[in-house]
């Protein structure tokens, strides 16, 4: 069996390394035109009594962004070349590894075909990624391309430009020459197609300023390196201003919740309770754990109201009450006994905690 011909993917590190700065200066470039100096004239006051010639103003905005950019493409490229390379040397390993379909007959003279190159086709927009084997008979020397799972390759149909109909194809090979004449179906146009196998491929155009823009916009490792330290003071400069705008915002917060201590607390209830026929309140015995806790008595005063309309409407006042000030409801709730509700509050005095009660509201 002939050897089989395969396309490589994966290529050598310099591959990447300069398709990754070609990126980079074609990226710059853009910046650096789109932000190119700018040109004004300023309004002179008095241009009679004005003898001085107008002065232009010349402006560049491409520096500062010009600046990130350079460094943030630094801080990418490794990773980025790396799965490049990890992603290339996948498509190998799947092209090498995968097996040829079996048994494949040549249509012409029923003699089995030889596999002689092998191709990954790859489709992005469907995320399919299939083996395409080119098969030749060893006999008449006709060939066949199959898939990996057997399906025959066909070429996309050609449509006629004049009516859109489909057209027929016919290739001949002659002088190293591949002639291929479409006809039309439908109202019989033609169209001559041929491919030189002797011609050489046109040379890429070089980029004659690329070495030297590759050497303003593709920072060494010195500067990278000098970019990472100039953004980490950047980043710790924006934290401590973000620092200072968040203890600005948690002072105002703080300046708006009424810190009662327990006097006040019942000085606070006893109007707002009585106003829904709850009298009577009474505090007992506080217990400190950090914090302060302390249980409630309150007698319903209503007396056409059943337990839980009691309990209820007692804990959503205590709650919205209570929403403004340094004090909560416990998750227990409110109990109920023949008239008489009790719970339990809790007063917090640190600012952090209040401010982890404000961001619960």
């Amino acid at each position: 069996m002939p050897s089989t011909e395969s396309y490589k993917h994966l290529r050598p590190g310099d591959y990447y390394n300069d398709l990754y700065d070609h990126f980079t200066v074609e990226e710059c470039r853009r910046i650096e035109k789109g932000l190119a100096k700018v040109e004004y004239k300023p309004k002179l006051k008095d241009k009679k009594k004005s003898k001085k010639k107008e002065l232009k103003v010349i402006t560049n905005l491409a520096p500062i962004p010009l600046y990130f950019l350079k460094g943030e493409r630094y801080l990418e490229k490794t990773e980025t070349i790396r799965k490049w390379m990890a992603r290339d040397g996948s498509l190998d390993e799947k092209l090498e590894n995968t097996p040829a379909p079996q048994n494949i007959i040549c249509f012409s003279c029923n003699s089995e075909m030889e596999v002689t190159m092998k191709d990954l086709q790859t489709n992005l927009n469907e995320n399919i990624e299939r083996v395409l084997f080119f098969f030749e008979c060893p006999r008449c020397k006709k060939r066949k391309l199959v898939y990996e799972n057997g399906e025959l390759w066909k070429p996309n149909p050609s449509l006629c430009p004049k009516c859109k109909a489909g057209m027929d194809r016919e290739s001949k090979k002659r002088n190293n020459k591949i002639t291929t004449i479409y006809t039309c179906l439908g109202c019989n146009y033609k169209e001559k197609d041929v491919w030189d196998l002797n011609e050489k491929p046109k040379p890429e155009k070089v980029d004659p300023n690329f070495e030297k823009d590759r050497r303003r916009f593709c920072l060494s490792s010195t500067e990278g390196q000098e970019y990472i330290i100039q953004k980490e003071r950047l980043n710790q400069v924006q934290n401590i201003l973000l620092e200072g705008k968040e203890q600005e915002k948690n002072r105002e917060l703080l300046v708006k919740i009424k810190k009662l201590n327990i006097a006040e607390l019942r000085k606070f209830l006893i109007p707002k309770l009585k106003k829904e026929d709850y009298i009577k309140l009474d505090f007992l015995k506080p217990e400190i754990r950090g914090d302060v806790m302390i249980e409630f008595t309150v007698q319903d005063n209503k007396t056409d109201r059943d337990e839980y309309d009691s309990r209820i409407q007692l804990q959503r006042l205590l709650k919205k009450k209570l929403s403004n000030t340094n004090w909560r409801l416990m998750s227990d709730g409110v109990f109920y006994k023949l008239g008489i509700l009790s719970g339990r509050l809790r007063g917090y005095e640190n600012d952090e905690d209040l401010l982890k009660l404000i961001n619960k509201n």
